[in-house]
């Protein structure tokens, strides 16, 4: 499976520092990991955080082999590679307690019209195609238990003040959980967006559709989601944008 130049976007916003990491930080058409990932902790903590866990989840992927990535044991030991890596920097840098990440993962195994996410989290992952969200991940957060809940709606959730405290993350204090998917059937064209919650506080589901045409260049879609980010949002905001080439 080939895929186009993969776009991305990694952006202070108006925050003092940036808690994002995205990894690559230099995507190629050979890439095969791509991760956002949102720190939590305030400036140098949620920065390390996050960088933590796109370093480690890339370093345990790379020394084992992709053979039993669509089971979930295999992302299980991974999010635990990472929390060990968590917990010895704690024990080295006891101030460094409070810090933590969300993670979004997409990874390309070489199955043929396959591909594996894992999350955990309020950083999403969208399957896109001809304008339509095929699926999006679930976030780990309060205002999501309350949409389940039918407490609110989805209208009162985008500007809910609970809407930024998250249920899971990664912090190597308390073991936390991912959840796996692989989405099958791809087509040519078919469009992911991994993305930090920054992204989606001015743009919602039906707008994502909007932007995704199979017609529209990835580097206009991306310029357009920036657009709608820069100066209205009061987060840092990541994202990357893949676009299937070729089954």
């Amino acid at each position: 499976m080939e895929i186009q130049l993969p776009v991305r976007c990694n952006e202070i916003g108006s925050r003092e520092s940036n808690e994002d990491t995205i990894y690559p930080a230099i995507p190629t058409k050979d890439s095969r990991l791509f991760m956002v990932c949102d720190g939590v902790g305030g400036q140098a903590k949620g920065e390390l955080a996050s960088r933590l866990v796109c370093n480690e989840m890339a370093s345990f992927i790379k020394d084992n082999p992709s053979r039993g990535v669509q089971d979930p044991a295999y992302w299980s030991k991974a999010l635990e590679f990472v929390e060990n890596t968590f917990r010895e920097h704690l024990r080295n840098f006891p101030e460094s307690k409070g810090m933590a990440s969300t993670l979004s993962l997409l990874y390309i195994s070489g199955q043929v019209g396959k591909v594996q996410i894992a999350w955990l989290g309020d950083s999403r992952i969208y399957h896109i195609r001809d304008g339509e969200v095929l699926y999006r991940t679930k976030d780990h957060s309060v205002v999501e238990a309350m949409l389940d809940m039918g407490e609110i709606t989805p209208r009162e959730a985008r500007n809910h003040p609970k809407r930024h405290i998250i249920t899971r993350a990664i912090n190597g204090l308390n073991p936390s959980k991912v959840d796996v998917k692989t989405i099958e059937n791809l087509q040519e064209n078919d469009f992911f967006m991994l993305c930090s919650d920054g992204i989606l506080e001015n743009i919602d589901e039906e707008k994502i559709g909007k932007l995704f045409k199979k017609e529209i260049p990835v580097e206009k879609i991306s310029a357009m989601i920036t657009a709608e980010a820069k100066g209205n949002t009061k987060d840092n905001y990541s994202f990357y944008l893949i676009k299937i080439d070729k089954i």
